[in-house]
C-alpha cells in the first residue's frame, strides 16, 4: 500500500511477482488467465474505434494523462490499483458488517427452529388426541346418521302404512252421509291394504300381517257402510236428475270388490225401479197421470196401434233407464276409486273385481219386469181373441221389429227380448192355426172345377188374403235375417196348402183338363207371388217349374190328338210294331197309307181350330199360342220322320204315290 501511495507504478512485467499466488493455484489458471487475456485481447482488438464507450474510455484517458508515456501510464495504473484497493476495503468492512448480522441472524433462525420444534412437538402431541376425537365423532355421526334415516324411515312408514284417528272414524262411524272425506279415507285405506304386499315380501312380515288384517277390518267397516247407506239412498233415488248422483255412484264404484253386497243394493234399485215403472205403465195406460195425456187403452179396440203403443212405451222406458244408469254407473275419472296416487305421485290403476257398466243392460231390464209382466197379459188377450190372418200378422210384425230392437239394446239373453220372443211366437202360433183352420174349413167343402176350369173361389180369397199378408211383409221393419223365414211362412201357410188342394180337385179330370185348371190356378198365384220383390227373387220358381211340367203334359196331350186326328198315329204305330215278328212291307200295306192321307187330308185345315178348341179354358193366351205352336212343331218333326222311313222303304218308289205330303206342305197348310 505504501509502495502504491508513493506514486511509483509498478511495471506491469512485475505484477505476478508482486502478488504471487500459491503454485498449484497458479498453474491451474493458468490457462484460464491466457484464455481470459487472449478473449480481452480479441475483444479489445475487435473493437471499433467508433464505439461510443471506447470513446468514452479514451476521453477520460485524456483528461487523466497530459502526455501518454511511460511513466504517466505507470502512475495513472497505480491510482487505479490503489482505488481498486481501497474499495475493497470498504467492501471488506461492510461484508463484516454483514456476517455480524447474519450471524444474528443465525442465532435468530437456531432460536426459531428450536421454537418450530417444540411446535411441531406440541402439534404432534395435539394431533395424537384430535385424531382420538376425529375417530370417536365419526363414530357417533355415524350412528346419528342411523338413527335419522331410522327415524326417516319410520316416518315414511307411519305415513304409509297408518291413518289418524279421526279418519278411522270417518269411515267407521254410523252411516248417516257419505262425504267426500270418506271416499278419500276409503281410497287411503285401500292403498295401505294393498301396499302391505310389499311388507309381506320382505323382512317386515308381522308388521304387513298386523296392518293388513287392521285395513281389511276398517274395510269390510266402510263397505258395510257403504251398503246400509245405499240401500237406504237406492229406495229414494230419482232418475230425473241421474248426473247429480255422484255419491251413489263412488259408492256402488267402492261396492265393486263386494259382489255379494253390490248385487244386494242393485236388487233393491231394481225393485224401486220395478215399482215406480209400473205405476208409469199404469198411468199411461190409464191415463190416471196427467190430465191432458191420452189413454192407451182407449186405443184397444185396435189391437195394432194398442200394441204397437204400449211396445213404444216399453221402448221409451227402457231407453230412458239405460241412460240414468249409464249416468250413474260410469264414473269420470276424477271420482274413480281405483285412481289412486302412488306414493311418487303417479296415478295407479287397481283393478277392480266387477265393471259397473256391465249391470246396466242387466238392470233396466228387469226394472221393466213388472210392467213387462202387465204388457204380456194384455198382448196375450189381444192374440187370443182375434183370428184374423192379416190383423196377426200385422201383430207380429210389431213384435218382431221391437224383439230386434230391444237385442240391440239390452242383448239377447234378456226378460224383455225373451218375453218379447215368446209372444212373437205366440202369434206365429195364432196366426199359422187362424191359417190351417181356413184351409181345413175349405178342405171340408172342397167345391169340384168349373166347366171353364177357372181357379176355384176359395183360392182367389186365399189369394187376397196372401195380398194383404205380403203387404204387411212388405211394410215391416224387420231385420233381414228373419225376412226369409218370415215369408217362407207367409207362403208354406197361406198360399202353398191351396196350390196342393188345387191339385187335389185336377185329379178328378181328364188330361188336358187337368193340366189346364192346374197352368190357370198356378198363374193366378204367380200373379200374386209377383206383388214381391222378395217372393219373385226366392220363390217363383217353385211355381215356374209347376206351370212348365203342366204345359209340358199339355203339349205332350195336344201333340197325341194331332197324332190321331191326322191318322199319323196308325202309321208310326204300324212302322214301331216289332212285336208280331213280320217284316215292314207287309204290315205298311196300301190301304193303310191311302186312308192316312185322306185322314191327313181332312185334318189340315181345320187344325189350328180344333188345337184352340182344345185349349179353349187356358186363361193366358200367349201361353196357349206357345203350347199350339210347339205341338205342331212336334207333328211336323213326326211328319218329317213318317216320310224319311217312307223313303227308305223297299217299296218306296210304289208307296210313296200313296202318301204324296211333303212336310214343307204341312208347314204352310199348319200356318
Amino acid at each position: 500500500m505504501q509502495m502504491a501511495s508513493s506514486g511509483t507504478p509498478f511495471p506491469l512485467g512485475d505484477r505476478d511477482e508482486r502478488y504471487p499466488l500459491d503454485d498449484a493455484r497458479a498453474q491451474e489458471n493458468t490457462l484460464l488467465k491466457s484464455s481470459h487475456l487472449s478473449a480481452k485481447t480479441a475483444h479489445v482488438l475487435s473493437t471499433s474505434a467508433t464505439d461510443s464507450d471506447i470513446k468514452e474510455v479514451l476521453a477520460a484517458f485524456d483528461s487523466s494523462i497530459e502526455t501518454n508515456n511511460a511513466d504517466n501510464r505507470r502512475r495513472v495504473r497505480s491510482q487505479i490499483l490503489l482505488e481498486l484497493a481501497t474499495s475493497n476495503s470498504q467492501v471488506i468492512n461492510d461484508f463484516e458488517l454483514i456476517a455480524t448480522q447474519v450471524h444474528s441472524i443465525g442465532s435468530a433462525l437456531r432460536s426459531l427452529h428450536e421454537t418450530f420444534d417444540d411446535i411441531v412437538r406440541r402439534v404432534d402431541v395435539g394431533n395424537g388426541e384430535v385424531i382420538t376425537t376425529i375417530q370417536e365423532s365419526e363414530v357417533i355421526l355415524a350412528e346419528r346418521l342411523k338413527l335419522d334415516h331410522k327415524e326417516s324411515l319410520l316416518q315414511a312408514f307411519l305415513e304409509k302404512f297408518t291413518i289418524p284417528a279421526t279418519d278411522l272414524d270417518n269411515i267407521t262411524s254410523s252411516p248417516q252421509f257419505l262425504d267426500d272425506s270418506f271416499f278419500n279415507t276409503l281410497v287411503r285405506v285401500k292403498m295401505i291394504h294393498s301396499d302391505c304386499q310389499i311388507l309381506l315380501g320382505s323382512e317386515s312380515t308381522r308388521a304387513g300381517v298386523e296392518i293388513m288384517d287392521q285395513m281389511t277390518r276398517n274395510l269390510n267397516s266402510a263397505y258395510q257402510r257403504v251398503y246400509l247407506w245405499l240401500q237406504r239412498e237406492l229406495k229414494f233415488l230419482s232418475f230425473e236428475t241421474p248426473t247429480g248422483n255422484h255419491r251413489v255412484r263412488r259408492a256402488l264404484e267402492v261396492l265393486t270388490n263386494r259382489p255379494a253386497l253390490l248385487q244386494s243394493c242393485l236388487d233393491t234399485l231394481a225393485e224401486s225401479r220395478q215399482r215406480t215403472l209400473n205405476e208409469s205403465f199404469t198411468d199411461a195406460l190409464t191415463g190416471r197421470g196427467e190430465a191432458d195425456m191420452k189413454p192407451i187403452d182407449v186405443m184397444a179396440h185396435d189391437p195394432i196401434r194398442y200394441t204397437g203403443d204400449m211396445m213404444a212405451w216399453l221402448h221409451s222406458a227402457l231407453v230412458g233407464e239405460l241412460e240414468a244408469l249409464q249416468a250413474i254407473f260410469e264414473l269420470s275419472g276424477s271420482e274413480r276409486l281405483d285412481d289412486m296416487p302412488s306414493a311418487s305421485g303417479v296415478i295407479t290403476i287397481a283393478p277392480t273385481d266387477l265393471d259397473l257398466r256391465d249391470h246396466v243392460r242387466p238392470l233396466a231390464d228387469k226394472s221393466l219386469e213388472n210392467a213387462l209382466s202387465a204388457f204380456r197379459l194384455r198382448t196375450e188377450h189381444v192374440i187370443s181373441s182375434h183370428e184374423e190372418p192379416t190383423l196377426l200378422y200385422g201383430l207380429l210384425n210389431i213384435l218382431t221389429f221391437y224383439r230386434e230392437t230391444f237385442k240391440k239394446l239390452v242383448g239377447a239373453d234378456t226378460l224383455l227380448v225373451a218375453t218379447t220372443d215368446s209372444l212373437a211366437s205366440t202369434t206365429t202360433r195364432q196366426l199359422q192355426s187362424c191359417l190351417r183352420d181356413l184351409f181345413r174349413s175349405v178342405q171340408q167343402d172342397i167345391p169340384k172345377p168349373t166347366p171353364d176350369l177357372s181357379p176355384p173361389l176359395f183360392l182367389h180369397d186365399a189369394m187376397g188374403r196372401f195380398r194383404s199378408l205380403v203387404k204387411s211383409f212388405e211394410a215391416s221393419l224387420i231385420s233381414d235375417s228373419y225376412k226369409s223365414r218370415a215369408f217362407d211362412m207367409i207362403y208354406s201357410e197361406a198360399m202353398k196348402p191351396y196350390i196342393q188342394g188345387c191339385e187335389t180337385l185336377s185329379k178328378d179330370l181328364p188330361s188336358p183338363q187337368c193340366h189346364i185348371f192346374m197352368v190357370n190356378c198356378l198363374e193366378v198365384s204367380k200373379d200374386t207371388l209377383r206383388l214381391s220383390g222378395y217372393g219373385t227373387e226366392n220363390y217363383m220358381h217353385i211355381i215356374e217349374d209347376a206351370v212348365d211340367s203342366h204345359v209340358l203334359s199339355i203339349v205332350t196331350s195336344l201333340h197325341n190328338f194331332f197324332l190321331e186326328a191326322s191318322g199319323l198315329s196308325t202309321i208310326l204305330h204300324v212302322g214301331n210294331n216289332d212285336n208280331e215278328g213280320q217284316p215292314e212291307s207287309d204290315l205298311l200295306t196300301e190301304n193303310i197309307l191311302i186312308e192316312s192321307s185322306k185322314q191327313l187330308d181332312e185334318f189340315l185345315p181345320t187344325a189350328s181350330s180344333d188345337a184352340e178348341s182344345q185349349l179353349i179354358y187356358l186363361m193366358r193366351h200367349s201361353l196357349k199360342k206357345t203350347i199350339i205352336q210347339t205341338a205342331l212343331n212336334r207333328f211336323v218333326d213326326d211328319f218329317t220322320v213318317v216320310k224319311a222311313s217312307l223313303a227308305s222303304h223297299t217299296k218306296s218308289s210304289h208307296l210313296a204315290t200313296y202318301f204324296p205330303r211333303t212336310a214343307e206342305e204341312i208347314q204352310i197348310l199348319l200356318g
